[in-house]
């Protein structure tokens, strides 16, 4: 699609079709303001694009001055700034407007394969049964549960439907029903950047209390009695969980008692029960190191006890069943390990190893049980589960689907494993064409019982599509595997259209799962490519270790080879290669861009994190101290320079870039809109092809897209829509 030209006569159009879509006045001056050219020869006609001011602002460190025309662009509460967003937005709807068909098409399909109705797989928790119900036709959960016994009635806990009913937005991120069972806390996000309201609700008679806490984290632990809970409190500027407090219930929040701060901004904390709910945990977290305290669940008031100091780049994690602690510790074990301390003295002194260190077999998640513990473990870009006997007998890997794909705990929120006298584990596998099943299994028998499949089954068929894993050979000799996905019988001699999807960062793994939307692309012919590059954990600690910091430029390069290898396959046309990805993704696909412009047709970021040397310079800045050892802080001269050489917003250069397709949302307190929009107005001004660059900004969500169940299908639809459109011409 050319970017086309508008006549004098088009432009009145135009102004309708911007009008129509709710433009301010100042949004609708932009617009009136850019340069009318001639109608294209095709005789179609377009607006040009928004064109945003130049402010030079000049940002000065280690003798070093940027120049950066567009950070004014961060003045949230400028009108300018909203009316050159919504003149954004407009422009994107005019130019694809052609492509409308297409995005109705596929919003009805990802519509029409959600099922009606939707059923968690329910479970047993202090004398309650509990599930959670999309109804037919809801856009938000209910949360029941059913007393223990024949003839109870089931009552509903969140009705979240009727609660979202007048908000914009609604994330309910979590909630806890007290210990003696009368009443639920429960956190609500109301515009998308992660400030929650904590509500306390009498389960008996549904009535809110007053006591509503404000400027809150989402975690919630109670008082094993139910008279208090710990929370969070955020910082306002930063949205650092900086403070745990207590509320008792009953009393003013005003009475509440702050039990611990913390002063370094490197840290964030965060609070729960132990699986024997005898302890409540305050984790004190960085991204490379930790420290936990702990409190008896019975005496919430009492002093915590520190279960080890915190050593630089060593973490973590502590739970308790019977009369130990266990704990997930990189001590000595990059890879992790599990060991156990008794409860009376569970300093480091007293830890005994249970889990041993296996270097390449990453430990993601665990759950001890009384008589076994069962892992998830990373390794070979899948995940699969092992179980270790306590008594000593030999271990036992967990029944998995298939090779590729992921089997886990962690992983599935139907997985729920609260007894722990049980024989039986819950779990879930996903793979690439094999959508989520819930199995349980009795460690003690072998049985296997399947709980739950994923509806999707109403209307998924495996048959037609084919899984491959191909590896590629990065710059420095690395081997870096690719998952792909393709129907058989669209495979086309020459090539198909390839969209390409990786991460990269904070030793998150792109693992190979079922992707429901994306099928609506392989079933138009597309080959659907997963990167497993360095950043994540896909092969262990060492993975992750090779994709950050100094070695950041490990996780672009990968994707670039990944890119690469399925066009040497034969599988990708080179002409309709396609990249994507989100957040730290969308920094990945933006140095990218920037590296290889000539190598993809087009790119996708979402919320994409791409003025990295700006963003990380400005310790007021949402989670920027909390990433210094991700991406480096630019106070020491070194580490500024590793994120000159590839902050995307920073090396945009005069070449030809492909069309690029960015979208943000306006309350993103984790990549601020700011990022994407600078980015966009300088490709704009300093790219040399005419590349067609759309940019897309929701006016009242933050970085996970508009709440509800569909709430993202819109979004989903429009950039599916732009790839479609893409591997068409």
């Amino acid at each position: 699609m050319a970017r086309a030209s508008i006549s004098v006569s088009s432009r009145k159009r135009f102004l309708g079709l911007f009008l129509g879509l709710g433009l301010t006045a100042s949004a609708l001056t932009l617009f009136q303001s850019g340069t009318v050219v001639a109608e294209s020869g095709e005789g179609v006609a377009a607006p040009t694009p928004p064109v945003a001011k130049i402010v030079p602002h000049e940002l000065t460190l280690h003798g070093i001055t940027r120049t950066d025309n567009y950070y004014w662009l961060n003045q949230k509460e400028n009108p300018e700034v909203i009316a050159h967003l919504e003149a954004e937005n407009a422009y994107a709807d005019a130019m694809l407007a052609d492509l409308k068909p297409i995005e109705d098409e596929l919003y009805s399909e990802m519509e029409d394969r959600l099922d009606d109705e939707e059923k968690s797989v329910p479970y047993t928790d202090n004398g309650y049964v509990y599930e959670t119900v999309y109804e037919e036709g809801a856009d938000y959960e209910t949360v029941y549960r059913t007393k223990v016994g024949e003839g109870n009635a089931r009552e509903v806990l969140l009705d979240v439907t009727k609660m979202a009913e007048g908000h914009d937005q609604y994330n309910l991120n979590n909630w806890s029903v007290s210990p003696d069972n009368r009443k639920i806390a429960y956190a609500v996000d109301f515009s998308g950047d992660r400030v929650h309201t904590i509500f306390v609700r009498d389960i008996a008679t549904g009535e809110v209390s007053a006591e509503t806490v404000t400027g809150a984290g989402s975690d919630i632990a109670w008082a094993a009695d139910g008279s208090a809970f710990l929370y969070i409190r955020v910082d306002p500027q930063t949205i650092r969980d900086y403070q745990v407090w207590r509320h008792t219930v009953g009393t003013p929040v005003e009475s509440d008692v702050m039990v611990m701060e913390e002063p370094d901004d490197t840290f964030s904390f965060g609070v729960g029960l132990t699986k024997s709910r005898e302890f409540i945990v305050i984790l004190d977290y960085h991204r490379q190191w930790t420290q936990a305290w702990v409190i008896p669940a019975s005496d919430p008031a009492a002093t915590p006890v520190l279960i080890a100091p915190k050593v630089h780049g060593e973490s973590y994690f502590v739970d308790h069943v019977g009369d130990y602690f266990y704990i997930r510790t990189n001590k000595n074990a990059p890879d992790y390990k599990i060991v156990r301390a008794p409860e009376a003295d569970p300093s480091q002194a007293n830890w005994e190893d249970v889990v041993p260190h296996t270097e390449g077999f990453f430990i993601s998640n665990y759950e001890v049980f009384e008589r076994f513990i069962v892992i998830d473990q990373s390794h070979d870009a899948v995940i699969s589960m092992r179980i270790i006997r306590l008594d000593g007998g030999p271990d036992m890997m967990v029944p998995r689907d298939e090779d590729i794909g992921v089997g886990s705990m962690g992983d599935f929120s139907d997985a729920v494993n609260l007894d722990v006298h049980t024989t039986k584990v819950r779990y879930g596998f996903m793979g690439p064409i094999t959508p989520t099943r819930i199995y349980e299994f009795d460690v003690d028998t072998g049985e296997l019982v399947t709980l739950k499949e994923d509806p999707v089954v109403r209307w998924f068929d495996p048959a037609p599509y084919t899984v491959e894993r191909i590896e590629a050979t990065a710059p420095d000799g690395e081997k870096v595997p690719v998952t792909l996905v393709y129907r058989t019988e669209l495979k086309r001699e020459g090539g198909n259209p390839l969209l390409i999807q990786g991460y990269g960062a904070y030793g998150s793994s792109e693992d190979p799962i079922f992707r429901t939307t994306w099928f609506s692309l392989v079933d138009r012919g597309f080959v659907y490519a997963i990167a497993h590059i360095r950043g994540g954990r896909e092969m262990g600690q060492r993975w992750y270790e090779g994709g950050r910091m100094a070695n950041k430029r490990n996780t672009f390069t990968d994707f670039i080879a990944a890119t690469e290898a399925v066009i040497a396959s034969g599988l990708a046309d080179p002409s309709k290669v396609f990249a994507r990805g989100g957040s730290a993704g969308g920094l990945l696909v933006g140095a990218v861009a920037n590296l290889r412009p000539d190598l993809y047709n087009a790119i996708v970021a979402e919320v994409p994190f791409v003025d990295v040397l700006t963003t990380m310079s400005d310790a007021t800045i949402p989670l920027t101290t909390f990433e210094y050892e991700e991406w480096g802080n630019p106070e020491i001269r070194e580490q500024y320079d590793w994120m000159a050489a590839y902050s995307p917003y920073d090396n945009v250069r005069a070449v030809d870039y492909p069309a690029l397709y960015i979208t943000t949302g306006l309350n993103d307190s984790q990549v601020g809109y700011f990022e994407p929009a600078k980015w966009v107005a300088r490709l704009r001004a300093t790219e040399t092809g005419n590349s067609e660059i759309y940019f897309r900004t929701n006016m009242g969500a933050g970085h996970g897209g508009d709440s509800g169940r569909l709430g993202w299908l819109e979004e989903r639809a429009q950039l599916m829509a732009f790839l479609v459109g893409r591997a068409r011409e």
